[in-house]
């Protein structure tokens, strides 16, 4: 019995060690006010949309404040950088936008080193009463370093939010030469993304095919006399089988006809009139060879006259090229 009783204290003893380190020492410490905030998230989960709010809210608000108090108390640093300022805004900055649109939150990060900077530094101006006073001149310099070098940092944050929205609304820029840029470099991609203007072109051959492909010569001819009204059509058709982006504002597209042995060459180009690393235009070409053949009458229709009877009628026949890569002219200039 003795041995049993010896047991049961060594095993609360054991309890009590492993519960002590989360008991705070005074009422008023971290401890309390991260404790309040998780039994603020826990009340939340189980009452209505506003009230959930509400107690989410002071949640947060103790979060903030148990967690800022923690990592000053316990001096969390990095060399002799300490982390306090940094942890709490990053806590308010997902506080504040991290339910927000995808936009407001790339704003919060850009906040973030900035707003970390002003927290750690508001206490060197402030004295034991709260009241607004002057630090000595080491210490003002620090802190101006220590602020500026956190603007550099939002800023470097906001100009990659600002290359990432350009890529993605002018797909085009992936394909220029960024080798003498100081603040971007291509990595390695197993698939290059082809220029706006070749995917397009490439999806307006079909489109082509349809108007003249095995169509009376004739009127192939006549196509070919003013083409830039049909180019044009073919253009906007294609692009509505495309994911809109603001690059197709700096796209133009229009043609060269010259005459061949048996028929016309029909040179697409689309020409870019948008950023570039380069004066030179760039431009991308589609080649289409327009032949004519002859395709015999049908000699069994009685629609058929006995004079076109065993007749061949001319037609044409479309064969393109891939779109070409792109490329830099200047003569492609003349075209815009």
């Amino acid at each position: 019995m003795f041995w049993i009783v010896v047991d049961i204290k060594d095993f609360f003893k054991f309890l009590q060690s492993l519960i002590e380190p989360f008991i705070p020492s005074r009422a008023y410490s971290w401890k309390t006010l991260i404790y309040l905030s998780t039994f603020s998230w826990i009340m939340s989960l189980l009452t209505t949309d506003e009230a959930r709010d509400f107690i989410s809210f002071w949640g947060w608000i103790f979060l903030i404040a148990g967690t800022s108090w923690a990592s000053t108390e316990n001096k969390i640093k990095i060399g002799n950088l300490y982390l306090s300022p940094w942890i709490t805004g990053a806590l308010i900055c997902t506080f504040v936008f991290g339910h927000r649109t995808p936009e407001e939150q790339e704003a919060g990060l850009i906040i973030w080193p900035t707003l970390s900077a002003l927290i750690a530094i508001v206490p060197d101006f402030l004295d034991q009463g709260m009241k607004l006073t002057l630090p000595k001149p080491a210490i003002r310099q620090r802190d101006l370093i220590l602020l500026a070098s956190n603007i550099l940092i939002s800023c470097w944050i906001q100009f990659y939010f600002v290359a990432q929205n350009w890529l993605s609304e002018y797909p085009t820029l992936m394909s220029d030469d960024f080798s003498e840029s100081a603040f971007m470099f291509r990595m390695e991609s197993t698939e290059p993304i082809p220029p706006r203007g070749a995917i397009v072109l490439d999806f307006m051959e079909p489109l082509l095919n349809q108007e003249l492909d095995n169509k009376p010569w004739s009127e192939v001819e006549r196509w070919l006399l003013q083409p830039q009204p049909r180019i044009d059509a073919l253009k906007k058709e294609a692009i509505k089988g495309l994911p809109n982006v603001e690059e197709d504002l700096w796209w133009q597209y229009t043609s060269k006809i010259s005459s061949i042995n048996s028929g016309y060459n029909l040179q697409l180009l689309a020409i870019w009139q948008g950023p570039r690393s380069q004066p030179e235009v760039y431009y991308i070409n589609k080649s289409c060879q327009i032949t004519q053949t002859y395709e015999q009458a049908d000699t069994n229709s009685e629609a058929t006259s006995n004079e076109t009877k065993g007749q061949a009628t001319p037609v044409a026949q479309v064969s393109c090229q891939p779109a070409s890569t792109l490329k830099q002219n200047q003569a492609a200039r003349s075209q815009g």
